[in-house]
């Protein structure tokens, strides 16, 4: 009788996970609203994977999908360079397991960089870092 409820509950804690994981996708989608016909340059990675380089014009947007891990650390952070000459930059992370947001939408302005996690109002995060002349 022991082994049977031992099994049943492990079984039901393996489909328990496998559900969580399965349905656990995660967004992170950022978003050039820059003006003047400024790129964006984004740079994403987490621990275990760099997605590269993405240059985005003005009103296109950057997005990757991505499980949690089972330890609900899952991390990823950018950097985002206004182009064309790159003086203004900011690196943070874009997505934390603890946020307990499936969807984060960065979004590159003028004046700074905004957040709105799913589908939520934006909101103010981030200004932009400049570059001094004298070290381009």
């Amino acid at each position: 009788m022991n082994s049977l409820l031992v099994l049943s509950i492990f079984i039901g804690l393996s489909i328990g996970l496998s559900n969580m994981l399965v349905s656990a996708k995660s967004k992170v989608v950022i978003s050039n609203q820059l003006e003047h016909n400024k790129l964006l340059k984004v740079h994403c990675h987490s621990k275990s994977d760099d997605l590269g380089e993405h240059i985005l014009k003005i009103g296109e947007e950057y997005e990757f999908r991505f499980n949690n891990n089972i330890w609900s650390s899952t991390l990823f952070w950018c950097r985002m360079e206004q182009g064309p000459h790159y003086r203004h930059y900011r690196a943070f992370v874009v997505y934390k397991t603890s946020w307990r947001h499936p969807t984060c939408k960065w979004i590159a302005a003028e004046n700074g960089i905004y957040l709105s996690q799913d589908g939520n109002s934006a909101v103010y995060e981030y200004q932009w870092v400049t570059i001094p002349p004298s070290i381009i």
